[in-house]
């Protein structure tokens, strides 16, 4: 009854061809998205991570996967999970771009009418709703933002491997976070056993024979097309650092938080919350004002020696003044990214101060409103003020500006905010800017990542992902030494220079 069957689907699509392709005239595909769609239901049985780089339109694969077991009938029932701020755009896109309707659940019994169904994992991962999830079967589930599956103790992986599902389609742009693991624990619940035991595939990245067999495994679950690989003309990426000296207050307040710990060093203080401090030190006096003020940093602030208590005057800072003045020399616009919300707040006061319309951006916003401020952005503003939440799922290629007032460690986040303007149907080219405070932990992190882990070639997607195998915290610990308990600076860059190894240990490196 099988191979009739098989002979049968041969003989209706021959070649390995895409049925739907027939009722999908209007669509647009590049051929990276056709192949992708093929490789997944011809040769990897419905099961696999499209890992394309940041604004190649993995949700265009996802849509034309799905739509193509539709076309054949095995799939009827289906389960996409993705961010809360991107629910309304997948159920868009599913309809203008494939035909498909669907339904966004939002905790009401509507969704089971619907065989296609959109919501958050944080809505389903919990009683009462995950139970009744769970007694469904999904012809096919999938889930954007992959990249937060990599921990099997969080609820969000464990809810996802007890779902009941015939195929499924992980999507991420940043399968590696932390450490080459990452990857591994993606591909148990897409492809249990392909990868052996953790123990195996551990002692396999450190031997240069069992690398190459890795890669190949990899490929058998994972599609990763660059941008370089792709027939797009794509527009330039242009990036600027700019070293920006601190103005006398917000320097004054940096150096006495810097002197303060170092001075606390023997009293076996937690450094991490040293550098945290120090971070938000770099990115506005108020983010370092409003952490200060917090109840477990309390005596920090009595200690300190100089006054809290600022005017409004005292609160701006080199790099306001710096974005300020970039805005008013362009009639763009400008996408301002920043890690810190009281920063965003503080920026967007300080634009309208000088007449320049902004809107923010940050996880707290819920759909509609995430909807409303991005469409605001493209009708009216001229700043977008974004925290990291506006890094997954904007689509922003109208604007070819963006600035970056302080900088996150992991190189992955720099490369999604970028890809929010520099993707399919960019038409100009994109300029990026660095803001980086001259003599601060902003400048000697960042000459450690430029230098020994080639970060700057890796933002602008030229460089080979390193698939590390030492995970964020071993490098936290050791940037802790090197930059707060060194007793010299010449002790200090010799510790800095060793941290290329902690990226050198058992890395994979894809082949050229």
């Amino acid at each position: 009854m099988h191979s009739m069957a098989t002979r049968k689907e041969e003989y209706l699509y021959p070649e390995n061809t895409l049925g739907c392709l027939k009722e999908l005239d209007h669509l647009t595909l590049h051929p990276h998205q056709l192949e992708a769609a093929k490789k997944v239901v011809f040769e990897m049985g419905g099961r696999a991570l499209l890992a394309d780089e940041v604004g190649l339109g993995k949700t265009i694969e996802a849509g034309l996967i799905l739509k193509e077991y539709m076309y054949r009938g095995h799939v009827k029932s289906v389960l996409i999970l993705v961010p809360a701020s991107l629910g309304g755009q997948w159920q868009s896109e599913l309809f203008v771009h494939f035909g498909i309707n669907s339904i966004v659940h939002k905790g009401k019994k509507e969704w089971r009418k619907s065989p296609v169904t959109i919501a958050t994992i944080d809505l389903l991962k919990r009683p009462p709703l995950r139970e009744q999830i769970e007694e469904h079967h999904y012809d096919m589930v999938i889930v954007d933002e992959a990249h937060k599956l990599t921990n099997p103790k969080t609820l969000n992986y464990q809810f996802i491997d007890s779902l009941s599902k015939s195929y499924c389609l992980f999507l991420t742009a940043t399968p590696i976070q932390n450490k080459s693991e990452d990857l591994y624990h993606l591909s148990s619940l897409l492809r249990p056993g392909l990868l052996g035991s953790l123990r195996e595939f551990r002692d396999g990245c450190k031997d240069e024979k069992e690398k190459i067999v890795i890669k190949k495994k990899l490929d058998d679950f994972m599609i990763r097309t660059r941008r370089k690989e792709t027939t797009i003309a794509w527009t330039k990426r242009s990036i600027q650092i700019e070293w920006i000296e601190q103005l006398p207050y917000e320097r004054e307040l940096y150096t006495a938080i810097e002197k303060f710990y170092l001075n606390q060093q023997e009293a076996n203080m937690h450094a991490f919350s040293h550098i945290t401090l120090l971070k938000q030190g770099c990115s506005s006096i108020i983010a370092l004002l409003k952490a200060l003020n917090r109840e477990q940093n309390q005596e920090i602030s009595r200690q300190l020696g100089i006054n809290l208590d600022v005017t409004p005057d005292q609160l701006i800072t080199a790099k306001a003044q710096r974005i300020l003045s970039f805005i008013q020399n362009t009639d763009e616009k400008v996408i301002v990214f920043t890690q810190y919300r009281a920063t965003q707040l503080y920026l967007s006061w300080f634009l309208k101060q000088h007449n320049i319309t902004s809107v923010p951006f940050r996880g707290g916003f819920k759909k509609g409103k995430k909807q409303w401020m991005t469409d605001l952005f493209r009708e009216k503003a001229q700043v977008l003020i974004a925290t990291e939440a506006g890094s997954e799922g904007l689509n922003l290629q109208f604007c070819k500006y963006m600035i970056h007032a302080d900088i996150p460690w992991n190189p992955m986040k720099l490369e999604q905010r970028i890809g929010r303007i520099h993707r399919i149907g960019q038409k100009e080219d994109v300029e990026v800017f660095y803001l980086l405070n001259k003599d601060t932990i902003e400048e000697r992190i960042w000459h450690v990542l430029q230098e020994k882990v080639s970060l700057f070639r890796y933002i602008i997607g030229e460089h080979d992902d390193l698939l590390s195998s030492t995970s964020k915290k071993e490098i936290d610990r050791y940037l802790e030494d090197a930059l707060l308990h060194s007793r010299s600076e010449k002790e200090m860059r010799l510790k800095l220079n060793q941290l290329e190894h902690f990226y050198e240990l058992s890395s994979i490196k894809e082949e050229s």
